[in-house]
């Protein structure tokens, strides 16, 4: 089973729904942060170490363990030359990801 068709499957439940918007926003913190990492072919190390925060840090943010506040993830951004934007976007027009 692909990880599209589980998703839709798990979604399609409505408690399984409920507790996937609950959690998505700290996934897209840590997608967005590995992302830019990766664009800029960072180690995880080197990124923290530039950010003033420890390699721990980035790796528990990266995995979704752990949910940073916006100045910490505006001082990751900062740190590599990045900035970050917000948008809010009723729930029912917000873009899905499309994991293959």
């Amino acid at each position: 089973m692909s990880l599209k068709k589980l998703k839709a499957e798990l979604l399609a439940d409505p408690e399984g729904k409920a507790e996937y918007e609950k959690i998505k926003p700290r996934f897209d913190v840590a997608k967005a942060i590995l992302e830019m990492r990766r664009t800029l072919a960072l180690t995880q190390r080197e990124l923290a170490e530039k950010a003033g925060i420890k390699q721990s840090h980035i790796a528990r943010i990266e995995s979704g363990k752990q949910s940073p506040r916006l100045e910490t993830i505006a001082g990751i951004a900062a740190s590599v030359g990045y900035t970050v934007e917000l948008r809010l976007v009723p729930m029912d027009q917000a873009s899905e990801d499309n994991p293959e």
